[in-house]
Parts: structure tokens; C-alpha cells; sequence
């Protein structure tokens, strides 16, 4: 069973830090490039750490319910910018071959 947040998932005004399901992705798919701190990706960081406090863990699924019981996953661009910036660790794939989860690079 899905973890379901117990916090209403923040977004930037016109910007997504959310999407909805689709096909896993394996870490060497992640592609975005470097960028510079934007709302949205604070917005994405101050998830993260939410999470994090919610779960008790540095590890963190990608593919959640959120509050209101909608199926989402993390949106890919900020997850990459994150691991260039080491907010997280470096993406790896589970055994499936595919990244399912990400680890904050620091204790919560």
C-alpha cells in the first residue's frame, strides 16, 4: 500500500512539483541539467524535508497518495535538480531497475 501524506503537498504558483503516475524511470533517464534555486524548487525542498519529519527517514518514495487520496509521484526535473544541487544522494535504481526512491543527503 502507498504511503499517504499527512501534509498538503506544496506547489510554486505556475509551477509543478507534483505529477501524475507514469512508467518508472531508471536513474540514467533522469536528464535535467543543473539549475538555480527557483520557488519551485524550494517548494520541492520544503517537501522534502515535510516528508522526511512524516516518515522518520532520510529515504523517501517517489510514488505517493496525496491527503486527499490522488496517486502522484515527485516530478522527475526537480527530483535531478536536487541530486545536482546534493540536496539528495545520487539516484539509483531499485532491483526492479528503476528509481522508486530518493535519500536526503542529511539527517532529518
Amino acid at each position: 500500500m502507498p504511503l499517504t501524506l499527512n501534509f498538503e503537498w506544496e506547489e510554486a504558483r505556475g509551477a509543478k512539483t507534483l505529477s501524475n503516475p507514469s512508467n518508472a524511470r531508471p536513474a540514467d533517464q533522469f536528464a535535467d541539467a543543473p539549475a538555480k534555486q527557483t520557488a519551485r524548487q524550494s517548494a520541492f525542498y520544503r517537501n522534502l524535508v515535510r516528508l522526511a519529519e512524516q516518515t522518520g527517514s532520510r529515504t523517501l518514495p517517489i510514488n505517493f497518495l496525496t491527503i486527499d487520496g490522488a496517486p502522484k509521484r515527485m516530478d522527475y526535473g526537480c527530483i535531478k535538480i536536487a541530486e545536482h544541487a546534493g540536496f539528495i544522494g545520487r539516484l539509483t535504481n531499485s532491483p526492479s531497475g528503476v528509481v522508486e526512491t530518493i535519500t536526503l543527503a542529511w539527517e532529518p
